[in-house]
């Protein structure tokens, strides 16, 4: 009886074992930054920030500063695919595009230490519909680019936090 007492609280303070894959232990303070930036649009890659930034601080997460551990998002490419073209006045138009953008994050635990977390390429989308007039299509299209940067973002914050995410999201 006592034996079977002993062995039924060492089994309910073990707890089930479960532990995330990914991501720091629970409470580890993360900073987050740029790192390489293969694509020149600087307001996409603050908006990765920004996402990541959020979904770390929704999380209690959020480091001030550069401590480590620290999340290093990656800018790989923005991806524009044409959803539709139609004809008018005797010329083709856009019907609509999506536009897309790839982020890659690394955990780094240390200075001059290989990544304990490469998320891979995390690539979120937002459609938009076309214009006729050029510059609404671009302001519509820096409002997209930013709209993705930052959900890509957050998705890559919520792998380094070990919650399950897609890698990738169809344009």
């Amino acid at each position: 009886m006592v034996a079977g007492l002993w062995a039924a609280l060492a089994v309910a303070s073990g707890g089930c074992g479960y532990r995330a894959v990914y991501g720091q232990p629970a409470g580890a303070p993360i900073s987050v930054g740029i790192g390489q930036m293969l694509v020149p649009e600087p307001e996409v890659a603050q908006a990765a920030l920004r996402g990541a930034r959020a979904e770390l601080a929704a999380a209690g997460r959020l480091s001030a500063g550069a401590a480590f551990p620290h999340l290093a998002l990656d800018l790989l490419r923005v991806d524009e695919v044409s959803r539709a073209i139609h004809v008018q006045l005797g010329q083709p138009v856009a019907g609509g595009m999506g536009v897309a953008v790839v982020v890659r994050g690394r955990l780094l635990v240390a200075a001059e230490q290989e990544s304990e977390l490469d998320t891979g390429d995390v690539r979120r989308a937002t459609q938009l519909t076309g214009d006729a007039d050029p510059r609404v299509d671009s302001a519509a299209h820096d409002q997209a680019s930013r709209a993705a940067a930052e959900r890509a973002g957050r998705a890559v914050a919520r792998i380094a936090l070990g919650i399950p995410e897609p890698a990738d999201e169809a344009p």
